[in-house]
């Protein structure tokens, strides 16, 4: 793995894994503001468990970006092409975009800034070298002093987490 590999996984990734039970899924956290879980199984179904989980909120999936796809595609332009002609960390890489209308209204009612966290997007993938392993997170709201930005943040978080988990049960 290159060093651009290995610096793209680290960023994305910056895990810190703590796992509950030992079975199921695995919560893996990073310091820079990441949430994700962690499921064995195939990345198709979760990916369909996670729009699943979504649309069943009432929400619309307004863009699906196909990372894994972007990054094969740009690879040898951006000169990320290793030694073994690997030109991606993973196997399958997805995010979903939507917005939870209520939820965005409040939050930059309570502050304009609030734009930053929009627009709201789960990622899903599995890494090349963990066939079966899929993760599923999302990033978490920017912080704020304001106890409004927090209360919303707050609940915006509970969404996602629920929804994430959902996806990987």
């Amino acid at each position: 793995m290159s060093a651009m590999s290995r610096l793209l996984l680290v960023a994305a990734l910056g895990l810190a894994v703590v796992s509950a039970s030992g079975t199921g899924p695995v919560v893996a956290e990073t310091a820079a503001g990441y949430k994700s879980l962690v499921k064995d199984g195939k990345f198709d179904d979760v990916l369909e468990d996670l729009r699943e989980a979504i649309l069943k909120r009432g929400f619309v999936i307004d863009y699906v970006g196909h990372f894994n796809a972007m990054l094969e595609r740009t690879a040898d332009t951006a000169g990320s092409v290793t030694a073994q002609g690997v030109k991606s960390p993973y196997t399958n890489a997805q995010y979903l975009q939507f917005c939870p209308s209520k939820l965005t209204h409040e939050a930059v009612s309570a502050n304009p800034f609030g734009i930053a966290n929009c627009p709201i997007s789960l990622f899903v993938f599995e890494l090349r070298h963990e066939p079966g392993k899929v993760h599923v997170g999302y990033r978490l709201p920017l912080d704020s002093p304001s106890r409004m930005v927090k209360d919303v943040n707050g609940r915006l978080t509970k969404l996602l987490n629920e929804i994430a988990a959902e996806a990987v049960k």
